[in-house]
């Protein structure tokens, strides 16, 4: 009659002790050629992009910059004034604008 293994057993400390004394199987020759050969191709296929990966961040902080400034540059200076004449002739186009929307629309 054969002894079946139960959950309640402490099986596990006695079969990790032995695996810790078995060493690892090594990996057959052919597994380690086509492996290097895999990684050696994968460099030389990544090469001709690799200088544009490697710099992305340099042409994004490049980028930032450059519309940083252009916000910058574009934005009107803090010494500007509108003279009254200006507002008062705004204000008049404005006013003829909305008359000729009202005859336009019959009102």
């Amino acid at each position: 009659m054969e002894k079946k293994w139960s959950s309640e057993e402490d099986l596990g400390k006695e079969l990790e002790a032995l695996l810790a004394k078995a060493s690892p199987p090594r990996a057959p020759a052919w597994f380690a050629a086509k492996t290097l050969a895999r990684l050696r191709q994968e460099e030389v296929r990544e090469g001709g992009r690799s200088w544009w990966v490697g710099w992305r961040w340099v042409w994004a902080a490049g980028a930032a910059a450059l519309v940083a400034a252009w916000v910058i540059w574009d934005r009107p200076k803090a010494g500007m004034e509108i003279s009254d004449a200006e507002v008062f002739a705004a204000l008049d186009a404005l006013v003829q604008q909305d008359e000729e929307n009202r005859w336009w629309a019959g009102l």
